[in-house]
């Protein structure tokens, strides 16, 4: 079984990260996600962090990496409960990539999900569905609207809940 680790990198140092453990002989995942920015008032696809300042990284094979994370360039150190490194198990590593990898390979697909009407339809703590994304087929529970056409979730992740900000067409009402 292989053991994956969270890494804690310095704020918008992921990719340096990524590279320098690679170069270390490390497995390295940065999870990403395509976004619609706006840049000198143009929108403009990105492609960023899906979990700013933090990347997993598979050290099987070559351990000796594990002492070396902490001085690694764009690094800050491995995320730890008490004095133990945080271990993040295989399933979810390839559940995230494959919803990673089908995010942005889908991208140019028109999303055919109704827009979710505003007006009562969701409420607060009410279990809602993320229809698309890396989430996809997630279960969370809805917080708040946050302007006309995005809402705040709090998704069930590495064993908290984590508030995510999402579009209200990638959500659905469960039954």
């Amino acid at each position: 079984m292989t053991k994956w680790y969270v890494v804690l990198t310095k704020p918008k140092q992921e990719e340096r990260a990524e590279e320098h453990l690679r170069a270390q002989g490390g497995e390295v995942f940065l999870p990403r996600l395509q976004l619609e920015k706006m840049r000198k008032g143009k929108r403009v696809d990105v492609i960023e962090p899906l979990f700013p300042c933090y990347l997993f990284v598979n050290v099987e094979g070559c351990e000796q990496l594990i002492g070396s994370i902490r001085s690694t360039r764009g690094v800050r150190q491995l995320l730890k409960f008490g004095i133990e490194p945080l271990e993040i198990q295989d399933v979810l590593i390839s559940d995230l990539r494959s919803r990673c990898y089908r995010r942005i390979e889908n991208q140019s697909n028109d999303s055919q999900e109704a827009v979710l009407d505003k007006q009562g339809v969701l409420k607060q703590g009410q279990m809602v569905e993320v229809t698309s994304g890396p989430f996809k087929d997630y279960q969370a529970i809805f917080k708040q609207f946050d302007g006309e056409t995005r809402a705040i979730i709090l998704l069930n992740l590495l064993n908290q809940q984590q508030e995510l900000l999402v579009e209200l067409e990638h959500l659905r009402a469960s039954l």
